[in-house]
């Protein structure tokens, strides 16, 4: 081993030694931990586990709320998950109607329905834009 890497892994492990005390998230593996909340990509979407009662909490579709339900769980602050869940599944759904208006802006037999299929890309993405705006003020205003 030479003496350059031997410092560095010297140094990641004084770096992750000291994560655990601080509510910043960092990637290790496979996995986004933020002090003692696993987050894990899933099929499905993204899992949260607890390492200290090594249980779930909860799936989460997108990566920002799993982000704000990890955050708000380590620093203790009261906050309702399903407000956040229900945001997440607005989340979800815009981004599959985007999907959908996406498909059907290109499959589209007539122009009518073309046009169509952009107007309703457009709130899709807006509405997912917002909602996840929202999710995201979990993250850094509170």
């Amino acid at each position: 081993m030479s003496f350059d890497k031997y410092l560095t892994e010297q140094l990641e492990e004084i770096i992750e030694s000291n994560l655990i005390r601080v509510a910043i998230p960092y990637q290790k593996g496979n996995s986004i931990r933020v002090k003692n909340i696993i987050i894990r990509k899933h099929h499905n979407g993204y899992r949260l586990f607890n390492l200290t009662t090594n249980k779930h909490i909860c799936t989460t579709f997108a990566k920002a709320t799993a982000l704000a339900v990890a955050k708000m769980t380590v620093e203790k602050v009261p906050f309702d998950l399903k407000i956040l869940q229900k945001m997440d599944d607005k989340v979800a759904k815009y981004y599959m109607d985007a999907l959908y208006a996406k498909r059907s802006m290109k499959t589209g037999e007539t122009e009518e329905r073309r046009e169509s299929a952009e107007v309703q890309f457009d709130i899709a993405t807006q509405e997912a834009w917002t909602a996840l705006a929202a999710i995201e003020r979990y993250i850094f205003d509170k």
